[in-house]
């Protein structure tokens, strides 16, 4: 079986914040035909986290060229006591050669936003309806 997949290597975190529409990513695609800036829609709670991922200075340097990616893939436990599953995400932060994988829990809906994203984008195409652009407030 070929693994027919795209490489999402490079899914850059440009912004994480808020507007009359709602929390979101503007996230900087790079897929195989070409890149694209989309707007990624969050919930509340995992705005806040990756928010707070995103502002913080994971190496302690004072070095500014920092950038952070989301990793479009999800870990799944089981919470035993409630009989629940979490869902697992995870950001990388990029600061020249050094880079740290970041996991934070995250809502089911992002869980299978992200699981979406992984099986079923391979072009550019498939993010049009998320362009940047069309969601001007």
């Amino acid at each position: 079986m070929v693994d027919t997949q795209a490489n999402h290597e490079n899914m850059k975190i440009l912004k994480a914040s808020k507007d009359t529409i709602g929390s979101h990513l503007k996230l900087e695609v790079t897929l195989p035909d070409g890149s694209i800036i989309i707007r990624f829609g969050l919930d509340e709670v995992d705005y806040i986290k990756i928010r707070d991922i995103v502002k913080k200075n994971h190496f302690d340097s004072l070095e500014a060229e920092y950038h952070y990616e989301l990793l479009p893939y999800i870990g799944v436990s089981l919470d035993k006591q409630k009989g629940e599953q979490k869902f697992i995400a995870n950001v990388r932060c990029v600061q020249g050669q050094k880079a740290a994988r970041i996991e934070f829990e995250c809502s089911e809906r992002f869980a299978g936003n992200m699981e979406w994203f992984k099986r079923d984008v391979r072009c550019l195409r498939d993010l049009e309806h998320l362009k940047w652009e069309k969601f001007k407030v």
